[in-house]
């Protein structure tokens, strides 16, 4: 029975190795799975999932930029709807608050009432103190109802021009009685830098 045992017992061994053996192999083959599927996520599946986040925050982003797009246009088209509105009276706002002084039209718009009053202006000189007016100070003589005329021409005019006060002196001329006046005026205009 010795012989028998002492036969099987390096077999009982060298099966024990061999046991030994596959688990080794079985842990290295584990270990390198574990390896090549960290590996596999570490440089192939991370860079895809900051890919796809990326992607995610841009399609959210160009979704809220597009919602403000739609608002900005929606606003366009209301602007665009209530200026085809008031298109027609335009010129009228225009003639009224032009977009510069136009010391030219203030000139022709005076000069015409007076004319008309039959009233002569020797000169208009205009001081701009103020980015919204223009000031003038009309001193002439004429007879009484011409000069109150030309007052009432002058403020029912379109163009926007206030008469803060004016003042009547009598003065004797050679054609008879005359009286001064003095018109200090403001002629209003929309400043350019008002549209900014």
């Amino acid at each position: 029975m010795i012989d028998i045992s002492s036969r099987i017992n390096p077999l009982f061994v060298y099966l024990q190795k061999q046991k030994e053996n596959q688990k080794a192999v079985k842990l290295v083959e584990i270990g390198a799975t574990f390896f090549l599927i960290s590996f596999f996520i570490f440089f192939a599946i991370k860079p895809t999932f900051l890919t796809i986040s990326s992607l995610l925050g841009d399609i959210q982003s160009k979704e809220l930029l597009n919602k403000q797009l739609r608002v900005k246009i929606n606003d366009v088209i209301i602007a665009q709807d209530l200026f085809s509105q008031v298109q027609e009276k335009y010129s009228l706002v225009e003639s009224s608050l032009p977009n510069n002084p136009g010391f030219y039209q203030a000139t022709s718009q005076i000069l015409g009432s007076s004319q008309n009053r039959q009233i002569f202006l020797n000169k208009i000189d205009y001081l701009v103190q103020d980015p919204n007016y223009f000031s003038t100070n009309i001193s002439t003589s004429s007879s009484f109802l011409p000069s109150i005329s030309l007052i009432s021409d002058i403020l029912q005019n379109r163009r926007l021009i206030d008469l803060n006060g004016f003042s009547f002196s009598l003065s004797k001329d050679i054609q008879g009685q005359k009286i001064d006046i003095n018109l200090p005026l403001k002629v209003y205009y929309w400043p350019n830098n008002a549209k900014k």
